[in-house]
């Protein structure tokens, strides 16, 4: 009876102190904040983009996410995700399929990392120049948008708000993961 009670304790403990370093080590990339609430869709297709400035709140950053709609999953074609810095040069090209969106899909758009991106202003441009009136895809933004995101843009016209995105970035090491799920969850315990 005296050993179940402490392989209950050992495992519980294990399970507690343990078990979160361990898991912490699979960590790729950590998102910087959380998403903005999605008030309102902004729609693309042909000709009309939207575009997003934004400054990295970390370095190496490596990802932006947002919801996308695809209506119907209509949208079968190529759309892309260009990343430029504040002087007009494209750092980053990624393309997508609409036939890997499901209408409201959180997308995760990830990339090689900048190494020197904290602090720095960017400019995300997506565009879905394939699709036509049929085949648009949705871009959901907010108007309460965090303090790090600047202007957003809808083709050539300035718009209020910005698109409900989080940026992503890739922890400096892992031994530095384990110290802030260790600091924050002591932190809450305490």
């Amino acid at each position: 009876m005296k050993k179940m009670i402490w392989l209950t304790v050992i495992t519980v403990l294990f399970s507690v102190f343990v078990l979160p370093g361990i898991l912490a080590l699979g960590i790729r990339y950590i998102p910087y904040d959380i998403q903005p609430p999605l008030e309102r869709v902004k729609n693309i297709y042909g000709k009309y983009t939207i575009s997003q400035e934004f400054t990295s709140q970390e370095s190496q950053l490596t990802g932006i996410a947002m919801t996308i709609k695809n209506p119907n999953l209509k949208n079968k074609k190529d759309f892309y995700l260009d990343l430029y810095n504040d002087q007009g040069e494209m750092l980053r090209e990624i393309k997508f399929n609409g036939a890997n969106v499901e209408d409201g899909s959180y997308i995760k758009f990830l990339f090689d990392p900048i190494a020197d991106s904290k602090g720095k202003k960017y400019n995300l441009v997506l565009s879905n120049s394939s699709g036509d009136e049929e085949e648009v895809l949705g871009v959901y933004y907010t108007l309460s948008k965090p303090a790090w995101v600047g202007q957003m843009a809808f083709g050539l016209e300035k718009q209020d708000g910005g698109i409900s995105l989080v940026t992503f970035h890739k922890p400096q090491s892992k031994l530095g993961v384990i110290k802030a799920i260790y600091s924050s969850w002591l932190s809450r315990l305490l």
